[in-house]
């Protein structure tokens, strides 16, 4: 096919940098998958210059993409295939690979909270098990226990969601027979204990405002099970949102590859098969309730979620990913957890 005469992806005088090696840390399924991105670019013979005039993103998105700083999401990559004479075969190689390396990067990202909140908790909280040598362990074995009172924690801010890490251990109670609790000063020791209690409640508390509980059918909040929650289902229910399209040259136009798919099932791959409707930057969706463990969506400028708003569209529903929402009005939202 080299040969193939006036071909518009083999023009007599290609110009365009060559793309930089990949770095040796960029490794496994996000490198399976620039790889083969990279491998269908080159047959293309377009600078990132011409490719910005074909393409929904920018030249310097695309430029991460290429990098592995970043991963695109599927509606970029299908018309970024159509370019390609080879790019629609290479397609379902790439969709399996895009997502791969989607969930290899949500794993990365979770393995890092993981380690950074062992970081964060003290070593020496609790005697170490099977007996280890503990330095003031003597005094502690004739002392009455201290009982450390953590300070109260303030409330969340209503309408504010955040996102913890993994949650802390609750502290252990106190059995009866131990007196009174006195708040006595024990040193660094004490102090790593009060601290280790105070961030056990603030997990406990932060996670109880994110997900509440439905005391209606007895279950908990967000697993899944049971039916609609009454608030989200009410003619006047739920609240107003914008659609957001982070890619600037499609928030004053609504050709069709400027749309934006709502999906029928946000647990199922964010494709073709599953696109319900499509709306533009702007657009207001009147959004009845949310969920957070979604399949997670990747937008052109990086930015990534799984949380899902379920939306008034048509005569029915349908799912709008959160990422693809107006970011002030999604850190604010106030919506009931889905029972899908």
């Amino acid at each position: 096919m080299l040969g193939v005469p006036g071909h518009q992806n083999r023009a007599a005088n290609v110009r365009r940098k060559p793309l930089a090696p990949l770095p040796a840390e960029l490794t496994g399924p996000v490198r399976d998958f620039v790889t083969a991105l990279r491998r269908m670019h080159g047959e293309l013979g377009y600078s990132l210059k011409e490719m910005e005039s074909r393409l929904p993103a920018s030249r310097s998105s695309l430029s991460r993409y290429l990098r592995g700083q970043s991963l695109p999401d599927e509606r970029l990559l299908v018309e970024w295939c159509k370019l390609s004479f080879t790019g629609e075969d290479r397609l379902p190689a790439l969709i399996t690979l895009l997502h791969a390396a989607c969930a290899a990067q949500e794993s990365a990202g979770g393995a890092e909270e993981a380690e950074g909140a062992a970081v964060a908790r003290p070593s020496d909280a609790s005697p170490a098990p099977g007996g280890g040598d503990v330095p003031d362990a003597p005094a502690l074995a004739d002392a009455t226990p201290a009982v450390v009172i953590p300070a109260p924690v303030a409330p969340h801010p209503g309408g504010t969601v955040t996102v913890p890490g993994p949650r802390a251990a609750p502290p252990a109670p106190v059995a009866a027979s131990v007196a009174p609790a006195v708040v006595r000063p024990r040193g660094p020791r004490s102090l790593l204990i009060g601290l280790g209690a105070a961030v056990a409640v603030a997990a406990t508390l932060t996670v109880l405002a994110l997900t509440g509980t439905d005391r209606d059918s007895g279950t908990e909040a967000g697993n899944g099970t049971g039916t609609e929650p009454s608030a989200g289902t009410g003619p006047g229910a739920g609240t107003t949102v914008n659609v957001f399209n982070v890619e600037r040259v499609c928030r004053g136009d609504r050709r069709p590859d400027c749309a934006l798919a709502l999906a029928g099932d946000p647990y199922e791959f964010y494709r073709r098969a599953n696109v319900t409707g499509r709306v533009w930057h702007d657009d207001p969706l009147h959004a009845r309730c949310r969920i957070a463990d979604g399949v997670s969506v990747t937008d052109e400028a990086g930015g990534h979620s799984s949380i899902w708003l379920r939306v008034d569209h048509g005569d029915g529903q349908a799912w709008m990913p959160g990422i693809r929402i107006r970011p002030e009005q999604l850190q604010n939202i106030d919506l009931p957890v889905c029972h899908h």
